[in-house]
């Protein structure tokens, strides 16, 4: 147990470092297809590089002090064993729970985008699945799917922006990089860098 917190404290300082480095060297920089990739790497390496195991250096010790130390610790920690098993398991559960809701919020939306696809009458444009609603979330994209709002002219300057900018979701894949760090935040939601990253 006490390694897995030391894991997720490990993930929110890599996740820490790396978005420090975002902020001040690429932040305000123009690459903004390398900086998608870069947040996107440092999801990935936060959540993997403490899993890797450096050893430095090795000393030997005779076996006779590794018996002593087991034994001195199994008297300072038998007494301690049974809360600290119940006290991680009640953490653990909450942090799981929490968890379990945000991910069942993400496959709502995706379920709920399914339905809209039924609901509203299809288009096809050169591979876009183009899509005229009255919904107030409108207009979004999902992969391959456009979904417009109907009060939008589209046409005018502010919807030929807006179509242009959906256009650029779809044909740089937006929606796998949304997904995964949807799944990311829900799994780690206490790591206050990721949900910072997300917005970025």
């Amino acid at each position: 147990m006490e390694a897995l917190i030391l894991y997720f404290g490990k993930v929110i300082i890599c996740s820490g470092v790396m978005f420090l480095y975002y902020q001040l060297s690429l932040k305000d920089k123009t690459f903004h297809h390398y900086n998608r990739f870069y947040l996107l790497f440092a999801m990935v390496v936060s959540i993997f590089l403490p899993l890797v195991r450096v050893e430095d250096f090795t000393i030997e010790v005779s076996n006779d002090i590794y018996l002593l130390i087991s034994k001195i610790q199994n008297l300072n920690t038998n007494k301690t064993a049974d809360y600290d098993y119940i006290y991680f398991r009640i953490v653990f559960s909450a942090l799981g729970l929490v968890s379990f809701y945000f991910l069942g919020k993400l496959i709502y939306g995706v379920l709920k985008i399914n339905q809209f696809k039924k609901q509203f009458q299809k288009e096809t444009f050169e591979g876009v699945n183009f899509y005229q609603t009255n919904l107030s979330e409108a207009p979004f994209s999902y992969f391959r799917n456009l979904f417009w709002k109907n009060t939008i002219v589209i046409n005018s300057d502010i919807g030929k922006q807006i179509l242009k900018h959906e256009m650029v979701h779809i044909e740089q894949k937006h929606s796998y990089d949304k997904i995964f760090i949807e799944i990311i935040t829900a799994i780690f939601w206490f790591n206050p860098f990721f949900h910072v990253i997300k917005k970025k």
